[in-house]
């Protein structure tokens, strides 16, 4: 006679599918994270650029150039915010002929240089 309550092979059954589940969905879902993290920092280096490209297309004399942008970035009336933790190492530099070059270097060691 049945009371109503599952065995105990039922149960290890559900178990075994959920642990399944996780470890098909898991390397997934850390890949996409590391993925949005690694946009981010390409989008802040984007960012970055076109701030300093239109500070220069002002026809200001000389590039706002910053070894460290990882606090943000300002270029005349032009703000780009800090980026957050997605950036371990920025730098803005003048490429020599007064247009500015942007290295960005997100936390995991994937280097983006614009232009």
């Amino acid at each position: 006679m049945r009371t109503g309550g599952f065995t105990l092979l039922e149960l290890l059954v559900a178990l075994a599918v959920v642990a399944l589940l996780a470890a098909v969905f898991l390397p997934n879902l850390m890949r996409a994270r590391t993925l949005a993290q690694e946009r981010s920092a390409l989008g802040y280096a984007h960012n970055v650029y076109k701030a300093a490209w239109a500070y220069v297309a002002e026809g200001n004399p000389s590039l706002v150039e910053d070894p460290d942008c990882r606090d943000g970035y300002t270029a005349g009336g032009y703000r780009v915010e800090a980026p957050g933790s997605a950036v371990a190492a920025c730098a803005v530099a003048n490429r020599g002929d007064g247009t500015p070059q942007v290295e960005v270097r997100s936390r995991f060691g994937q280097v983006y240089r614009l232009p």
